[in-house]
């Protein structure tokens, strides 16, 4: 589990979503998104992105607990708002 000490941002597929709404959760607009995103096409972004990413299998975002999607763990290098932009290239 990672702590907000640890230096990491969450990134989970929801944000990349592009069948869900802004308020549901999706951090992006639509033409930079994706339709069901998978944590390993994140990770493999984030990897290319020089992001050190972690996966963590079987968690949810608290807006859909019910979905176990997963979600990655990646270093602070900016903003969560910049790295979301910065993982968009590489997907």
């Amino acid at each position: 589990m990672s702590y907000r000490s640890d230096n990491k941002f969450v990134i989970y597929p929801l944000y990349f979503d592009k069948m869900v709404s802004r308020n549901i959760g999706r951090r992006l607009p639509k033409k930079q998104c994706l339709e069901k995103p998978t944590i390993t096409e994140l990770s493999k972004a984030a990897k290319a992105a020089g992001l050190s990413p972690s996966l963590e299998k079987g968690k949810s975002h608290p807006a859909r607990p019910w979905k176990k999607e997963g979600r990655i763990l990646v270093d602070k290098k900016g903003s969560k708002q910049e790295i979301l932009h910065q993982l968009t290239r590489f997907l």
